[in-house]
């Protein structure tokens, strides 16, 4: 990153220290351990997410009759970490997590699910302090109607226009994941009429769990109110090319404001942006997979506190955002026992080198800049477990492979083993990334190893570990390799 006194001008080197001993209040060890507590809870939910499809699935293709059903069930989990923090100095985290889930269905088309999650966390060998219980305890709980269930149920078979809608507390994964990967209190939409078809989505951004990148503003960790919308539309001109295009707004609701020692005055909070993606998926073969996503993002953002030379207090002002991103998955299934794949994935984000972190209010461009060309965003993309970077003024390169081990001749997939390799960079050498980093275009190389074992139809284990190993030339403390330690085991009945 740039020394402080070039990126901040004028500014007066002591008025700077101040400034940003407030404004930045956490520590580097603090907000490292916020991406890795982020990244843990994102794994463990897909995980319970992945449970809750198995039991899902268990009842599709069921008669009319069949399907008037209530179905219930719990599970238990225990799960232990170990991550380093942004100055690599390691720390623990222990967690416990029952789970109680409830689903109805009815007349072919309509469903309803519940899912109460007891999750509590407990930090050993660290400063932070959030030991207790995740909230809210509601977890998942939604309703969805399905055109084309109810029509095969009801009529024998579906018809040419299909349409879906789920409403409720649940997850979403815009596109690619570039843009938004979270919770939301809200409705999604899709309809299509043979090859068209149209999704949607409106909501509000669900709380537990949810770590806003925005680590300035007040409550980061804990209430994000964050207010969105979109749509996309795609038509498949074949199962080789089907572009797409969807535009997806976030308007920034919180409304807190943090009191900065005079001259500085109030600091203000704001950062409302709007994603225009285009792209393409498709297929080549009944064996090669890909999508295909770039994204400009446009809105507007608060600059950092600065003194003005004339009247000598604090302001502020607002300033347009243009930035860029992109990413192209590619997967190629081999089709045997084990269900084999191979995967790659490239990906960019654009920065700014008027920053002064990657994406805090904080760390923003300075009054007199008149645009922030760092890319940020609640979306989520795979960039490794142990750095874990946003795609925020990122390079990335990733080739991985997952297979299953025949243990059990009946079940070949239960074993699962998998691993990635990324190779990360800076798009723009002189601007920051969301972690610790020089001004050298390369960051480094990550090598990630994962386990999942369902050891009998109740009984399952799961391991992930990564490890970082930075430029060579960077400088103590971030010289030093680092290291992320999964383990978990859970039983659902």
């Amino acid at each position: 990153m740039r020394p402080l006194s070039a990126l901040l001008g004028g500014t007066p080197p002591l008025t700077t220290i101040i400034l940003l001993a407030i404004l930045l209040g956490s520590s580097p060890e603090a907000s490292g351990q916020d991406r890795g507590t982020a990244l843990l809870n994102r794994i463990e939910q897909q995980m319970l997410d992945e449970e809750i499809d198995r039991r899902l699935a268990d009842h599709r293709g069921q008669t009319f009759g069949e399907k008037l059903t209530l179905d219930y069930g719990a599970s238990l989990r225990f799960g232990w970490a170990k991550l380093d923090d942004a100055n690599f100095n390691p720390y623990g985290l222990r967690q416990y997590e029952a789970n109680v889930y409830v689903q109805a269905t009815a007349g072919g088309g309509h469903k309803v699910f519940g899912n109460l999650r007891f999750l509590y966390s407990q930090y050993y060998n660290s400063e932070n302090s959030n030991n207790g219980y995740l909230n809210p305890i509601g977890n998942r709980y939604w309703y969805q109607f399905d055109l084309g269930d109810w029509q095969r149920v009801n009529e024998g078979a579906a018809g040419p226009f299909d349409f879906n809608i789920r409403a409720g507390r649940q997850f979403i994964t815009w596109n690619s994941g570039l843009v938004w990967s979270n919770d939301i209190y809200g409705a999604k939409m899709r309809a299509s009429w043979e090859a068209l078809s149209f999704e949607s989505v409106v909501g509000v951004s669900a709380r537990s769990g949810l770590y806003d990148f925005d680590t300035s503003r007040p409550n980061y960790d804990s209430d994000t109110n964050r207010h969105v919308w979109g749509i996309r539309g795609q038509y498949e001109i074949s199962p080789e090319l089907s572009p797409f295009v969807s535009y997806f707004v976030q308007r920034d609701h919180n409304d807190e404001t943090r009191t900065l020692p005079a001259p500085f005055g109030t600091m203000e909070f704001g950062y409302d942006s709007q994603y225009l993606s285009f792209g393409t998926d498709g297929s080549i073969g009944n064996q090669f997979l890909y999508t295909l996503e770039i994204c400009h993002e446009s809105g507007t953002g608060y600059s950092r506190p600065a003194i003005n030379p004339v009247t000598g207090f604090g302001y502020q002002t607002q300033g347009d955002i243009d930035a860029w991103a992109g990413v192209l998955n590619m997967v190629y299934l081999l089709r045997d026992d084990q269900l084999t794949r191979f995967e790659m994935t490239l990906g960019f984000g654009s920065g700014d080198d008027k920053r002064l972190t990657s994406s805090s209010t904080a760390g923003a461009p300075p009054p007199t800049s008149p645009n922030d060309r760092q890319f940020n965003s609640l979306g989520y993309v795979n960039t490794g477990l142990a750095l874990a970077p946003s795609m925020s003024n990122l390079l990335m390169a990733r080739v991985g492979a997952s297979t299953g081990i025949p243990i059990n001749p009946h079940r070949p997939d239960d074993l699962r083993i998998g691993a990635d390799f990324f190779l990360l960079g800076k798009n723009n050498t002189d601007a920051p990334i969301s972690a610790p980093s020089t001004l050298s275009r390369y960051v480094g190389w990550e090598c990630d190893f994962r386990v999942d074992w369902r050891i009998t139809s109740d009984v399952s284990f799961n391991f992930r570990y990564g490890l970082f190993v930075p430029n060579g030339g960077n400088p103590e403390p971030i010289d030093q390799v680092r290291q992320f330690v999964y383990g978990g085991i859970s039983y659902a009945f």
